[in-house]
Parts: C-alpha cells; structure tokens; sequence
C-alpha cells in the first residue's frame, strides 16, 4: 500500500510539471538533434523502428528490467515522437508502470482498439498519440 501512496503522488506530480515541457506544438518546431543539444535524451526505438523517442533532460529513458533504477522508476514517462526518416513530430508517447496503469486502465483513443498495450522489453503499458 505504500508503494502505491508513493506511485500515486509520484503521478500527480509529474503530472503538475507536464505544462512545463515542450508542447506538441512547439515540438513541431524542433529535431532530435536540436533537443539532443538541449539536454534531451533521444533514441531510435527498438519496438518502433520508424521512430525516435525523445525524453526531457532531467527524467531520461525508462530503466529496464534488472537495471540500476529500475525499482525506483517513475509511475509515468511522457516523451515527444519523431519519424526515424525525416525528423519531423509525429505525436507523444505515455507510458505507465504496470501498478499505476492496473488502478484504473485508462483509455488510450489514439491506438487501435482505444487501449494501452504492454512492452515487456521495459515493462510499461504504452499509449500511442500519434498523428
């Protein structure tokens, strides 16, 4: 139960400092290079080989299963999508940790059949907001 008070207001405040990143629509204006050089850590995504995934400085990639930082994650990560070709801002990715995302299966309308999915590799139900 601890683990979930903690889970629970870990998410409100990451939450709190979304309107602080980059927005959609300032991301529309940026590379992955250009964000790389700001501090962000971009990478060509393993799942989704036509992308790169984008995390802001600060918060970083998603430690994987066995991995230093893996029992402290964060419950959330939310990171900017580009096309892996061209560099353009194809839309957002949000991804829940398996206790966050069981308290409630949010919807997810962008992805087929409206539903999160489940990536084992990193152990996160993932929400496509692409387009």
């Amino acid at each position: 139960m601890k683990r979930l008070n903690r889970a629970l207001v870990a998410l409100v405040a990451v939450a709190a400092l979304i309107p602080m990143s980059v927005t959609p629509a300032r991301a529309a204006a940026l590379s992955p290079d250009q964000l790389t050089q700001a501090g962000w850590t971009c990478i060509h995504a393993v799942l989704f080989p036509t992308q790169v995934l984008c995390f802001a400085p600060g918060v970083g990639l998603p430690p994987l299963p066995g991995t230093p930082g893996f029992a402290d994650r964060q419950p959330s990560y939310e990171n900017l999508v580009f096309d892996f070709a061209t560099g353009a801002f194809v839309g957002t990715q949000h991804a829940l940790t398996p206790d966050v995302y069981e308290q409630g299966r949010p919807p997810c309308p962008q992805q087929p059949g409206g539903q999160y999915f489940y990536n084992p590799r990193n152990d996160l139900w993932i929400c496509n907001r692409l387009g």
